[in-house]
């Protein structure tokens, strides 16, 4: 169907199917959920999962909740029976599957039997002798220490093991929230309850997923209605832009939730991201029919849509490509956004061509009245004049601020940290700060130690290897404490020798002290030791840092156990937090070959249309500046490369090379020899609704600064910067470039006169 046929026959029907889509999609949208398990933020990585599942079908899962209880009197009876309560509060929760502290700790003594597993401090809490006890046994057992009790033993830590529950992803949730209602209920007289763990920034993450999306989309509606309303003052350029944006979130949100996702951190920027994006070809198109000589309702709308087609649809294209180059990522959420992301604009332009021309065609023009977009104008003819009269001296001081942000981006580091990325008043970065500096390391980063021939660790050999990998390990940066089953080998071989916390002296001691562990039924053993002692595992308990800390810091770990257990040992990293660091460091590689792919897509692109290397060279060089001033500022304010802001220059490329489409596709046609002039009517042609277009792009995405994540905030500041900045390289870099090659070319074709 032709657009004229659309618009004289098929504009009622068309509409109607519209309205029929928005009516089907738009229930799927209102039921799209929100991730409660962050799994789309890990990397698809088939040898990384397997280990993973390995470690928790061995030893649990590693995913524990902290609560760090702080009592002014916590090794007196009030303070131990405090702990006691709450222990057993959080024990009865359905999905608990076990909680540790000191008054469910054991420690190993000498029995009629030999080493038996006993309470580390047990009731009476209000026994006379109860404090000194329970400083003796904590005395006795250092290894607690960072891990159940701080260092002044003001502060317990409750550690609360969960079950495995892969078809509940509620389970969690009912936890969390009632162990902070048991914080709420406890915490007064001067005792203070403070929750953390890989589980509380799951669920926290999903509750601020969910809060955005209740305030970012509706403020961003606002912000764009506003900006219209100011450049266009007609109801029908505020209205009939903010539709096709309304309807494009609508349809991806649906397509979205139909295709079985749920809304994650990276995920949830989709609907007020296409809001935005969405308003571009609309915006060129009420411009055009607004400014159209035609009378007839119909031919506005056709010759609106004849002018804007061909460069708005090489605009979609080279923005889906922008967002689609984000799929090399194997990040699910990554991948869902740049996908998405993508359909998206191709929503956007099918309905900015079709239904919001269908209803221009039934309303009256507004009257032109020749002071329409005034400021806009005079602001496009200063900055055309200034880029056609000095040229080089445009180039030249844009070449001197593009090399001089070009020498700050090396300074940009790699870095997730997900309780950092926070806002500093958020409950649970509170909360992990106090545990850090009161109690101990809040992020458990887990090894599995194992016999590369596959059979069991029972030499006295290895049991010193891994206490000198210990020290190593706690003598690392970062690092708080290290535990493993050698905690447990102590005990026992005190208990047996009746001396003091050390190992035995010889293969044979050491092998009837391993059977005498296993059948022991200590509890510490099932969490770090596996069946048949085959697989160890080793916890260091690290700082709240984030992965350019801990990324390091790993690759140093297994550095160390190479060179101390030698090659007949292997010590593999694994569990939730080394997921984190892993994926933070491939990210930014795979970033680097996403921004590479939409380079070569968006060239391929503006080379078909325009099939001419000087325009595709001319439309480069306003885009990459603006992306490399980008990189600048973030290298110089020490903005850091995280999930979120690796993001933008693949999702900027597009987005800004639209403007610049838009430019020389109406130069071209305008130019008769003359540069200057044809960059001057180019200026008053589409000068304005570019303008109009890419404040409501900026504005638009500064609204995401409302939002709960440093990441996505970094993202929808610098984007909006960045498309700043696009705009005016736009409208000074690129018509002095055009200029200056219009110059050049003329030079050449100079006849050479002999001398």
């Amino acid at each position: 169907m032709t657009f004229r046929r659309l618009f004289e026959r098929g504009r009622g029907p068309w509409l109607a199917i519209v309205a029929l889509a928005t009516l089907a999609l738009g229930a799927r949208a209102a039921r799209v959920g929100i991730e409660h398990d962050n799994a789309s933020l890990n990397a698809v990585d088939a040898g990384q999962r397997r280990v993973y599942d390995e470690f928790k079908a061995t030893f649990g899962n590693d995913e524990d909740l902290l609560l760090a209880l702080d009592h002014p009197a916590l090794l007196d009876g009030r303070g131990l029976a405090l702990v006691d309560t709450v222990t057993r509060a959080l024990a009865a929760l359905d999905g608990v599957r076990r909680v540790w502290s000191l008054t469910t700790a054991e420690e190993l003594t000498a029995g009629a039997s030999g080493a038996e597993p006993r309470p580390l401090v047990s009731p009476p809490w209000d026994a006379p002798d109860v404090r000194m006890r329970a400083v003796a046994a904590l005395d006795r057992t250092p290894d607690l220490t960072g891990w159940l009790v701080s260092a002044d033993r003001c502060t317990a830590g409750l550690v609360i093991e969960l079950e495995e529950r892969p078809g509940d992803v509620e389970y969690r949730t009912r936890i969390i929230g009632a162990v902070r209602a048991l914080m709420v209920r406890y915490g007064r007289d001067g005792v203070t309850l403070h929750l953390t763990g890989v589980p509380v920034q799951k669920h926290d993450v999903a509750a601020y997923v969910d809060r955005d999306q209740r305030l970012l989309l509706p403020l961003a509606i606002v912000v764009l209605g506003a900006t219209l309303a100011a450049f266009f003052r007609r109801p029908a350029g505020v209205l009939v832009p903010l539709g096709v944006a309304a309807l494009t979130v609508v349809w991806t949100t649906g397509v979205y939730a139909w295709s079985g996702h749920a809304l994650n951190a990276i995920t949830s920027l989709l609907p007020p991201v296409l809001l935005v994006v969405a308003l571009a070809a609309s915006v060129h198109v009420y411009e055009m029919w607004r400014a159209a000589a035609d009378t007839d309702g119909v031919g506005r709308a056709l010759a609106a849509v004849r002018a804007i087609v061909v460069p708005a649809g090489l605009c979609a294209i080279t923005t889906s490509q922008g967002f689609a180059s984000l799929a090399v990522s194997d990040i699910p959420a990554v991948e869902q956004f740049g996908l998405f992301a993508a359909v998206g604009t191709a929503i956007a332009f099918l309905l900015g061509m079709t239904a919001a021309p269908a209803v221009l065609s039934w309303l009256r023009p507004p009257a032109r009245s020749g002071t329409e977009h005034g400021a806009t104008l005079w602001l496009l003819d200063t900055t055309s004049r200034l880029a056609t009269r000095r040229p080089g001296a445009v180039l030249v001081v844009f070449g001197i601020v593009t090399l001089l942000a070009t020498a700050a981006i090396p300074r940009i580091r790699a870095n997730t940290d997900l309780v950092g990325f926070l806002r500093a008043d958020a409950p649970l970065r509170v909360d992990t700060s106090w545990i850090d500096a009161h109690l101990g390391g809040t992020l458990p980063l887990d090894f599995v130690l194992r016999r590369r021939d596959g059979g069991p660790i029972r030499a006295l050999d290895a049991y010193r290897r891994l206490g000198a990998l210990e020290e190593a390990i706690r003598a690392r940066p970062h690092v708080a404490t290290v535990t493993s089953v050698l905690a447990v080998v102590r005990q026992v071989h005190r208990a047996e020798s009746g001396g003091a916390l050390a190992l035995p002296d010889d293969d044979a001691t050491l092998g009837d002290e391993l059977d005498l562990i296993e059948e022991s039924g200590h509890a510490l053993v099932g969490r770090f030791a596996g069946p048949e002692l085959r697989a160890l595992r080793v916890t260091a308990r690290l700082r709240a840092v984030g992965t350019a800390e801990s990324a390091p810091l790993v690759e140093a770990i297994v550095a160390d156990a190479a060179r101390i257990l030698g090659p007949a040992y292997s010590l593999v990293p694994t569990g939730a937090l080394y997921h984190v660091v892993h994926d933070s460091t491939r990210l930014v590689h795979q970033q680097v070959a996403s921004f590479a792919t939409a380079i070569v897509l968006v060239v391929l692109a503006i080379g078909l249309l325009f099939r001419s290397l000087t325009f595709t060279v001319l439309a480069l060089i306003p885009n990459v500046m603006p992306i490399l001033w980008t990189g600048g500022l973030m290298g110089a304010a020490g903005i850091e490369l995280s999930t979120g802001t690796a993001m933008i220059a693949s999702a900027v490329l597009g987005l800004v090379v639209d403007d610049t489409i838009y430019y020389l596709a109406h130069y071209r046609h305008a130019y008769r020899g003359d540069a200057a002039s044809a960059i001057h009517a180019t200026a008053r042609a589409v000068g304005a609704p570019i303008t109009a277009a890419s404040v409501s792009l900026v504005l638009g995405f500064w609204v995401g600064a409302f939002g709960s994540f440093k990441p996505t905030i970094y993202f929808s500041l610098l984007t909006g910067l960045t498309m700043i900045t696009g705009v005016v390289c736009d409208l000074l870099v690129l018509p002095a470039s055009l200029v200056v090659a219009e110059r050049m070319g003329r030079a050449r074709a100079r006849p050479v006169t002999a001398p």
